[in-house]
């Protein structure tokens, strides 16, 4: 049986997952890499690290499986990180990540110079969560570099240069640049002339599904895949992750807890009403868009308080029962003691990068079930701010949950409660690298609908309802919430 190879890039790790022709998930295999940070401002990945992650997967693969029965490759991979290309095929610079914040001074010169521009032709402002800042801070700050680039590149497109030596981006990756004409899905040139870049440093753009190549004799020598092997272009992780999910038309919605909350919605359009609020995105079938409710604190919030009281680095499951078990005992609204969670500034619908978490309301009494109710609570009325917005744009008719936030129940249902519609768990975790695959093995002939393939896979575990005596007890909490957090916003701006 022919298998699809699919390569998931993610923030912290890479995950690699044979499917058969069937649809079906064979095996798959994660390695982690770190994260580099400094001064508060500064995140980037080595290349060299996804390398390594990559060969040692494949041989994980080979261990337990033929790998000569792949007959393509696909790419997912974290959006809106800029990595610099070199004439030798290497990279010049460490990839700037998403939540990269050194290019501030950048967005605002163009947010003054084309923000009216931007905003019409893509409904997104200019911020540090686009590529094109983080390119303009390259050229100033780091302009020997920048000289001698080839092209920049999102992650996964470098991954699969390193591959097979050609160099193209997908329009699912592309529009994070800004500098894309929404009709024809291609690089707009007055843009790219107005924000004072070589047009050549601009990889051509297809579509997610084209074979843009195949594996060359030195990829296949530095990463154990068999030459000839064709590749497909693939797409921006949210972007497969939709698609994985199997959500194609307006009304349709999921929920990612991972590391960060990623709250996602099909819609008609762009919509201005909401710039700045949510951020818009082109659905790997062309045509169609989704909304983007970005949460830098969702699982790395929990993730930081169980580190807090463990004294551990990596999660403790233990404790996360003990903790999730107490706090099942707390009513909603957490005996009044409110979290605001914005340890790494707010994403939507505010994008600060000066907001705070702050915890108030806490008394010698508070208990460690409360804290950690508390916390689930306040990231849970940050995202039904996201939620609200999409229900204004295209009324949410289906809730999907995904992510390793899922396994915790006392967050799933809470989550039903504040939104106040039921909320679908999805039985396939791993989203992106499943919409990867899907992408690869529609490339490859083997399946006729990506889309329908996604929903005929998609697997729900249980549906959780909302609890009607709950919720009006949210609701006033949700209002706490919101007056907390405008209040400690404007002492964060201040201190």
């Amino acid at each position: 049986m022919a298998y699809i190879l699919a390569a998931d890039l993610g923030s912290t790790q890479l995950k690699l997952m044979l499917m058969d022709e069937t649809g079906a998930e064979v095996l798959t295999v994660s390695e982690k890499y770190p994260t580099r940070t400094a001064c508060g401002h500064k995140v980037e990945q080595d290349t060299n690290d996804w390398e390594r992650a990559l060969r040692s997967g494949i041989l994980r693969l080979k261990e337990r499986e033929d790998l000569k029965k792949v007959e393509i490759l696909s790419f997912s991979g974290h959006m809106s990180g800029v990595v610099l290309l070199g004439c030798d095929g290497t990279a010049l610079h460490p990839c700037i990540m998403l939540s990269d914040s050194r290019s501030q001074k950048q967005s605002e010169a163009l947010l003054e110079q084309m923000g009216e521009t931007v905003k019409y032709k893509t409904g997104n402002p200019i911020n540090n969560a686009f590529s094109l800042p983080k390119l303009r801070w390259l050229s100033e700050e780091r302009p020997e570099l920048f000289q001698k680039a080839k092209a920049w590149l999102s992650p996964k497109d470098f991954l699969r240069y390193r591959l097979t030596g050609k160099c193209v981006t997908d329009y699912t990756d592309a529009y994070n640049a800004l500098c894309i004409d929404p009709g024809t899905m291609d690089w707009d040139q007055e843009a790219v002339k107005a924000c004072g870049l070589r047009e050549s440093l601009f990889p051509p753009i297809c579509s997610p599904f084209d074979i843009v190549g195949k594996v060359s004799a030195e990829g296949a020598a530095r990463f154990g895949l068999p030459e000839g092997l064709p590749v497909a272009c693939g797409g921006a992780d949210m972007a497969c992750a939709a698609l994985g999910m199997g959500l194609s038309e307006p009304g349709d919605g999921a929920l990612t807890l991972g590391t960060c909350a990623t709250f996602l919605s099909m819609v008609p359009k762009a919509d201005t009403r909401y710039y700045g609020q949510v951020t818009f995105h082109p659905h790997v079938t062309k045509g169609k868009m989704y909304a983007l409710g970005s949460h830098f604190n969702g699982g790395a919030a929990v993730n930081w308080l169980l580190a807090r009281l463990s004294e551990k680095e990596e999660a403790d499951y233990g404790l996360i029962r003990e903790l999730a078990e107490a706090a099942s005992d707390v009513p909603p609204g957490s005996h009044g003691l409110v979290t605001i969670p914005f340890l790494a500034g707010s994403g939507s619908p505010r994008f600060c990068g000066a907001d705070r978490q702050h915890m108030i309301g806490m008394r010698i009494s508070t208990t460690r079930g409360e804290i950690f109710r508390s916390q689930l609570e306040g990231v849970t009325y940050n995202l039904r701010q996201s939620f609200l917005i999409f229900q204004e744009m295209a009324r949410l008719t289906t809730l999907t949950l995904a992510g390793g936030g899922i396994h915790i129940d006392l967050w799933t249902d809470m989550i039903a409660d504040i939104f106040g519609i039921p909320a679908a768990i999805a039985g396939n975790p791993d989203v992106s690298t499943t919409g990867a695959a899907i992408i690869g093995g529609t490339a490859a002939g083997m399946f006729e609908d990506a889309g329908e393939t996604a929903r005929k896979r998609m697997r729900i575990l249980e549906v959780k309802y909302p609890n009607p005596e709950h919720q009006e007890l949210y609701q006033a909490a949700y209002e706490r919430f919101l007056n907390y957090n405008e209040m400690m916003h404007r002492l964060d701006l201040e201190y």
